[in-house]
């Protein structure tokens, strides 16, 4: 197995948490690249790869938005990117992400690199599916829960498994060494009014209702809440509000984009009647996808980095 990772799939927060896992078992150093290939030629990222530092003796290059393994895009010419993987330097690894459900299967560089590659899907999980993952993954910690009370979880952290995932973390601390969660517990821990005001703010951001956002943000800083979290949750509503728009575009009927979707009808009409275009919402996406990025290995502070992308909408 080369130093080659390909991670792809829909669902942002598991597209993150393994880009961090493989940034910490990687402890490159900070000898850290990123490349978004929706503006910067593979051909640049290629470079790089190929150019060893004489005082590192890691060297990590992100590739973002490998949109040229989907079916929606392709390279000019893929023969360097075919060269260079026939023959890796040990040294340097490769992260390719691919933000989008499946990738191109035919394409001659998509066999190739899923060869020499270690692959992680990170698919969104369904709704129905969502209540297993939950359980699975609380009694993977030693803790005990009834089927009844995931459906409480599952509901006031809006089905956003960003926002499941810290409210269980959170509840994980609180419990300590009592192992048996209860509806009590939950109540105490995972507030549903935080998660109202999540998704108010949601809604204020993408409908452009700027009078009460930043009080509304702060308030939710001040109850404890992740701006990384809310980064996350953020990014999946402009997801949703660009596939939604482009398959209206495409004259799909809303019972189709539902069920294509597989999303509650009442987040696919929110989307559908947002004011933000197709254009602003894969611009957006890009933002927040810098500003994760920029968190996640120190750069920017998240507080401040989201408050900023608030202020500039």
């Amino acid at each position: 197995m080369n130093n080659i990772y390909l991670i792809y799939g829909n669902e942002d927060y598991l597209i993150n948490k393994n880009l961090t896992d493989i940034l910490n078992e990687i402890d490159s150093n900070d000898n850290i690249s990123r490349y978004n290939l929706d503006t910067d030629s593979i051909e640049s990222a290629l470079i790089d790869a190929s150019t060893v530092s004489m005082f590192d003796d890691k060297k990590v290059l992100i590739l973002d938005n490998a949109n040229f393994l989907t079916g929606s895009d392709s390279l000019e010419s893929d023969t360097n990117l075919l060269r260079y993987l026939e023959h890796p330097f040990k040294d340097v690894y490769l992260i390719f992400i691919v933000r989008n459900e499946k990738l191109d299967e035919r394409k001659k560089v998509t066999k190739a690199l899923k060869k020499i590659s270690k692959v992680i899907v990170c698919n969104k999980i369904e709704n129905y599916d969502l209540n297993n993952y939950v359980y699975e993954y609380i009694t993977s910690h030693g803790y005990k829960i009834d089927r009844k009370n995931i459906d409480i979880i599952l509901k006031r952290s809006l089905y956003n498994l960003s926002i499941i995932t810290n409210e269980l973390e959170k509840l994980f601390i609180y419990k300590g060494n009592d192992k048996n969660i209860t509806k009590e517990d939950l109540d105490k821990v995972i507030s549903s009014n935080i998660n109202d005001n999540i998704f108010d703010l949601t809604n204020m951001i993408v409908n452009k209702e700027k009078s009460r956002l930043i009080e509304t943000y702060n308030n939710l800083i001040k109850m404890g809440e992740d701006p990384f979290k809310l980064m996350v949750t953020l990014s999946n509503q402009y997801r949703l509000i660009l596939e939604v728009k482009l398959m209206v575009k495409n004259g799909y009927r809303d019972d189709e984009i539902i069920s294509k979707l597989k999303e509650h009808p009442y987040r696919i009409k929110l989307a559908k009647n947002s004011f933000v275009s197709i254009e602003e919402a894969e611009r957006k996406l890009e933002e927040l996808s810098d500003l994760n990025y920029n968190s996640i290995i120190g750069k920017v502070d998240s507080n401040f980095g989201f408050e900023m992308f608030l202020l500039n909408l």
